[in-house]
């Protein structure tokens, strides 16, 4: 039933849009033709309607689809992975992005394998630092830190995503991981939900604490392949900066 009402909700959603579109080329042309507008006023309200409806159709389009991702949640497809392979993979999606931000990765050489679904697991990173970008948006000194470590006693690998943000309140905290919870103005507040069930499917877990001396850090903890052969090498792992 929930798939039938997304699917519902966004069918009128892309007419919706394409006819927005039209009206604003339309008189974009139309300006052209005339050597300016007839009625400027009646275009500048109407081109402001029209970037309106687009804004909000395209937010209306990502709920749906965040919406549609969280109750037609994939299985877990569980492997030995490289947990730095995947870190790497996922930093290289914002190779470019980040104006003004310094992305630095610190990654652990010969960390063991974790049992993983690389792509779901990508996705989490790639969510965290999205959301560590957006956190830096007012702050003078813009900086990501992604990071990995072995923890021995836990037999478990660490991987975790620092920014220099505002950082998040002691009572939002605990409400972060649930579905349609935000801090954001904007977004749907399912990411870091679908980003706990993921990491839950893994056997793992997921938390943020404060990044110091500014900011948050979240850091998911994830068992190692075997535990009897955690000593296996991962020597894909470097310390950089993008």
């Amino acid at each position: 039933m929930a798939r039938r009402i997304a699917h519902e909700i966004k069918n009128p959603l892309t007419p919706i849009q394409l006819s927005a579109q039209r009206l604003s080329r339309f008189l974009e042309k139309r300006d052209s033709w005339q050597q300016g507008s007839a009625d400027p006023e009646l275009t500048k309200l109407v081109q402001e309607c029209s970037r309106l409806i687009e804004r909000e159709v395209s937010t209306l389009a990502s709920l749906v689809n965040e919406f549609s991702q969280f109750v037609r949640f994939p299985a877990a497809k569980l492997a030995p992975a490289s947990a730095n392979r995947i870190v790497q993979e996922a930093v290289e999606v914002f190779s470019g992005r980040l104006d003004g931000t310094s992305l630095k990765t610190n990654l652990t050489e010969s960390l063991p394998m974790v049992r993983a679904d690389a792509g779901l697991l990508r996705s989490v990173v790639v969510n965290l630092i999205d959301n560590a970008a957006e956190a830096l948006e007012n702050s003078s000194f813009r900086e990501i830190a992604v990071s990995t470590r072995a923890l021995a006693d836990a037999e478990a690998v660490e991987i975790s995503v620092a920014d220099t943000g505002r950082g998040i309140s002691p009572e939002d905290k605990d409400k972060l991981f649930l579905p349609h919870f935000s801090t954001k103005d904007r977004g749907t507040g399912l990411g870091l939900a679908i980003a706990a069930r993921i990491i839950a499917e893994h056997g793992g877990s997921i938390h943020v604490e404060d990044n110091f001396p500014v900011g948050s850090r979240f850091v998911i903890e994830l068992p190692v392949a075997d535990l009897t052969s955690a000593t296996v090498a991962d020597h894909n792992g470097s310390s950089a900066a993008l």
